[in-house]
Parts: structure tokens; C-alpha cells; sequence
């Protein structure tokens, strides 16, 4: 390889998205001053967490096995003898659905920096969708609200309120923290069970009607009229966990046409749609409503290196890109995205925005996605 090109790939940093496109044609390796990366690919598609049989692959000094044996799941990774987490490894990989080509990335011994962050609003409207773990955005108000004035959103698209989680209550904490007057509704409980009783909500900063008749869906939308040009607001939380195929695969994909069907049956015509889409499997369910009349909001980390929207550092499972937002092009344009991580904050831009390094991943397994949009005239 030429050494311009050994020099460039030095500089500049693989984004982990499975898009590949900063890959050079017949390269599967390489490295920066703080990662390093793998291409992997696969005879037939399939999940690298979710494997038939396990996949064991060495990258610098770190020993990685995709579904494990002993668990058919996951990841393990090892340092020499040492057993250790994935997480502690920097072990990050795209796409986390079902595909026949990956790529990896670790961390190197020298930490990449942190970054300076701006959280100005840069367009006509702006939309934060967020799953907010069982209620905890209505349960620890305290860092709630440095999160929310931080992010100061138009438009609050949650999923997973807990059950007794009210309207009013969100509204309260919305007016409290952010000003203004908020319109909420949410997804009606089904059931006893835990997760039948988790919401979606869709809160919006000024009139709004509401559309909530989903039967058992965590779902519902809202629409308010912005220059006066109507926008419906979708939120949505799809089936958790599983893997390309089975029950779970099954139930996210009907829920997908579902959805989509309520889309094409309303008088609606300009639609954000955004949520937990919890694709753990393929990409179908995404796909199904997402159709020929929708785009999709590219958004990553402060970093600007990865997309992932949840992590759990005590998961056998790496991060991956659950949440997704989609958008009508013909009336809207995304003007700034992000995925909002404070990990990756440097002191500055922390103390600028209040915000402590450890706030997103307190708050929720889930970062909140956002993104601003102009409205086209």
C-alpha cells in the first residue's frame, strides 16, 4: 500500500456505521493512533451475536468469540488468559443485524480525546427521541432536567415510561425545565406484566392533537402545525431481543405493517417517525415502514465515530444501533444530527452545558437520537 495512503488511514478514523464506505478496496485491517479495525465477513447472512456456531477472532492483543459456546449468544473476549468485557476491550461493530460483512474496531492503549460539543438548535425544529429505561427520565427529575436543557427539544418522542407515568407529570417536568407550555399523550397499559405496561409518548411544545388508537402498541402519534405546514410525530416501540429469525423477528416485522398501515390509512401526508426499534434481528421491520416514502436520519455519537444508540457495560452484548428516525424529504430536511453520549464530552463543553460525563448512562441504556430539521418552504 502506498505510504500516502498508510499515512491518510493514520489520520483519519473509520467510522463504525457498516456503511464501509472509508474502507479502501482490498483492505480488511488496519489502525489509527487509538483503534484498531477489522473486516470480517460471513459465507451466508446471519447476527455475529447470535451465531450457530461460535466465530473467534484476534485482534491486537484481544481474543474475540461471537456466540460463545457456552452461552450462543453475545461476546466474550479475552486478553491473554484474562477473561474481560467486551466494553473494557472498546469492543464496538456495525451492523449489529443480520448482514455478511462487518466491521469491528478496539481500543488501543492511548485513549482517542474528548471533544468539544455544540448543543445550539440549527434548524426550524427540533425532535429528541429517547427510550428512557422504565421510567427513569420521571424518576431521577434531577439529572433529567440537565439532560433535557441541554438538549432543549420542540419535540420529545419516549419510549418506555413506566405504567404510572402520567401525562401530567411529563408535562410538569417538560414546563419546569424547558419553559413553555408541553401537549403529552401516551400508549395505553395492556396488561400486568411489566413490559405490557411500559409507554411510549409523544410530547410537543404547543397545540397538538393526538391519534393513540394502536390497541396493544406501544405507539401513537401527534400532530401540531409548524409554519404552516401540518407534521405528524410517531413514536414507537417494537418487540425486544431474539435474533433473524423466530418469534420475536416475526412479531417486530407485523408490527412494522401494522404501522405502516395506520400510516397510509391516515390523512397525514408529513411524518417523523422515530423510536426503539429494538433491531437486534434484520432490518425489515425498518424497512416495512420506512418503504419508498421516508428517509433515514444519519445521526452518530459526539465523536463522530459510531452510531450506536444502546449499551450495557454489564451485557454480553456490544453496542448497537436500536433507535432510528425517519423523515418525509419532500417537506423536510435534516440540517444536524446526533446521537447525544456525554461520555464523550470534554470538561468544557460539560461545565458549558451542566452536564456530567456519566449523565446519559445513568439516565438509560439508551442515548437519546436527535436531529433538526428545516422545514421547506
Amino acid at each position: 500500500m502506498p505510504f500516502l495512503l498508510l499515512l491518510l488511514l493514520a489520520l483519519s478514523p473509520i467510522q463504525i456505521d457498516g456503511s464501509f464506505k472509508d474502507w479502501p478496496e482490498g483492505v480488511s485491517s488496519q489502525e489509527d493512533a487509538h483503534y484498531l479495525y477489522l473486516l470480517v465477513e460471513l459465507p451466508q447472512e446471519a447476527c455475529l451475536q447470535q451465531l450457530e456456531e461460535q466465530k473467534v477472532l484476534v485482534l491486537g492483543e484481544n481474543t474475540i468469540t461471537f456466540s460463545p459456546k457456552n452461552k450462543g449468544y453475545g461476546v466474550s473476549c479475552k486478553r491473554g488468559d484474562e477473561l474481560i468485557s467486551p466494553y473494557e476491550a472498546g469492543l464496538v461493530f456495525a451492523p449489529t443485524t443480520a448482514s455478511t460483512k462487518f466491521e469491528l474496531r478496539v481500543n488501543k492503549p492511548t485513549p482517542a480525546p474528548k471533544t468539544s460539543f455544540s448543543f445550539a438548535p440549527t434548524g426550524d425544529i427540533r425532535v429528541v427521541s429517547w427510550n428512557v429505561q422504565f421510567g427513569q427520565l420521571l424518576d431521577d427529575k434531577e439529572r433529567s432536567t440537565r439532560l433535557l436543557e441541554a438538549l432543549n427539544p420542540d419535540v420529545l418522542l419516549l419510549q418506555e415510561l413506566d405504567g404510572n407515568d402520567t401525562p401530567e407529570q411529563l408535562n410538569t417536568l417538560l414546563e419546569k425545565s424547558l419553559g413553555g407550555t408541553w401537549n403529552t399523550d401516551m400508549s395505553i397499559v395492556h396488561g400486568t406484566e411489566r413490559h405490557h405496561q411500559l409507554r411510549s409518548s409523544v410530547s410537543i411544545k404547543q397545540e397538538a392533537t393526538f391519534f393513540n388508537d394502536m390497541g396493544q402498541f406501544k405507539a401513537l402519534y401527534g400532530s401540531s402545525t409548524f409554519d404552516g405546514i401540518q407534521i405528524s410525530f410517531f413514536t414507537l416501540h417494537l418487540r425486544c431481543c431474539g435474533g433473524p429469525t423466530g418469534e420475536a423477528e416475526e412479531q417486530r416485522q407485523d408490527e412494522a405493517k401494522k404501522i405502516r398501515k395506520v400510516i397510509e390509512d391516515s390523512a397525514a401526508t408529513n411524518w417523523i417517525i422515530a423510536g426503539d426499534w429494538n433491531l437486534v434481528g434484520t432490518t425489515k421491520p425498518l424497512e416495512i415502514v420506512k418503504s419508498d416514502q421516508f428517509n433515514i436520519v444519519d445521526a452518530f455519537q459526539p465523536d463522530g465515530l459510531l452510531n450506536a444508540t444502546w449499551s450495557d457495560r454489564t451485557s454480553s452484548f456490544t453496542p448497537g444501533r436500536l433507535d432510528w428516525m425517519l423523515y418525509s424529504p419532500e417537506t423536510l430536511e435534516v440540517v444536524n444530527s446526533f446521537v447525544l453520549d456525554t461520555s464523550d464530552f470534554n470538561s468544557e463543553t460539560c461545565t458549558i452545558q451542566n452536564l456530567l460525563p456519566e449523565d446519559t448512562a445513568k439516565l438509560s441504556d439508551h442515548l437519546p437520537l436527535v436531529a433538526d430539521f428545516n422545514i421547506r418552504k
